[in-house]
């Protein structure tokens, strides 16, 4: 166990976590929300520091992530807890660990050592991932900033309900965010979540001003996010905030609580891109299924196709490093080479 940072005393005692949008006042002996932070001798102490509960070499599609260093490999960690606790979490075990979980983990690993398996793997990139990054932000941050010392950058795949001290403290070497946009109403993350759709929007806006390249991914799940007045507030704010900024429309599979719904649809999907792309957007990728083009990465100029996709796999690549369509000349916002 190491002090945590982003904390101080709260009123009357204990401790007040500063990491997420939660502001979880914790009582002496107590957890926070996410259950990997705890209150001793009126000290906040993180629990699952260099506690590595998912470790992969994944391609960087499978974030998603389409317009940064597309084709690469990024090594993807993740530890035990969250600030969320969806109703049909897939990776549950490890985002909602029991709540007698000891934290402890003899031997934990090192941040500069993981920093240097990931560059030893021939990975591009560091990406915190599988669970929710914010709340294992010290592991994050000092392994993140040792990927940086030796050349690789890092990503975020995050649930974006995080305090702006926290987005700010990772904003050097965090070069891409993708941050889940699960719906556009209160009611919903409120419902299916336990958290709040303001501080998800206030993440959205605070990376890209802080030059961090974000995509968003929405889970579209059927009667509870799909309608279309909703999803036309949610890309119309997406294209407010960057035309340019990627949307991924992912297909559902019932899990955990929520079994009982239907998967989506592929019609569906085409739906809410075509809902995407008149409100503004030019990047509106569909994904957890296959279909033609699903995947592709067009030019906003002249349409033609600049990344082919199969699956996770990119299949024809004609951008440079420099991002510049070499059919029209129009540069193409992202992170290339």
């Amino acid at each position: 166990m190491i002090e945590a940072r982003l904390w101080g005393p709260a009123p009357g005692g204990g401790a007040r976590c500063r990491l997420c949008a939660r502001g979880c006042a914790i009582p002496e002996g107590g957890r926070g929300f996410c259950r990997v932070r705890e209150c001793r001798g009126g000290v906040l102490y993180s629990l699952n520091y260099g506690y590595d509960g998912a470790l992969n070499l994944d391609p960087v599609e499978k974030k998603p992530l389409y317009h940064f260093l597309p084709g690469t490999l990024t090594f993807s960690v993740g530890a035990p807890g969250c600030s969320f606790d969806c109703l049909g979490c897939q990776n549950a075990s490890l985002s909602r660990p029991d709540p007698e979980w000891p934290g402890v983990r003899k031997g934990g690993a090192d941040p500069a050592r993981l920093a240097e398996a990931a560059l030893e793997t021939g990975a591009r990139s560091l990406s915190f991932t599988y669970s929710e990054p914010t709340v294992f932000y010290e592991y994050a941050k000092d392994a993140g900033e040792a990927a940086m010392e030796l050349g690789l950058p890092s990503a975020w795949v995050t649930n974006g309900f995080m305090g702006a001290e926290a987005l700010e403290g990772v904003s050097g070497h965090v070069l891409a965010m993708n941050v889940d946009l699960k719906g556009f109403t209160e009611s919903f993350y409120r419902e299916v979540t336990g958290g709040r759709l303001g501080p998800v929007k206030d993440t959205i806006e605070r990376a890209r001003s802080l030059g961090i390249w974000t995509e968003v991914t929405t889970l579209l799940i059927p009667t509870l996010n799909d309608g279309e007045a909703e999803l036309n507030s949610l890309a119309g704010f997406l294209a407010g905030v960057d035309p340019f900024m990627p949307w991924h429309v992912s297909r559902f599979s019932p899990m955990r609580m929520q079994s009982h719904l239907k998967p989506t649809g592929t019609g569906e999907l085409e739906a809410a891109r075509a809902i995407g792309l008149k409100c503004g957007l030019k990047h509106v990728y569909l994904g957890n299924a296959r279909g033609d083009g699903y995947g592709d990465t067009l030019c906003p100029g002249c349409g033609e196709t600049l990344i082919a996709r199969d699956g996770f796999s990119v299949a024809r690549n004609v951008l440079g490093a420099d991002g510049i369509c070499p059919y029209c000349g129009v540069g193409v916002s992202g992170v290339w080479g």
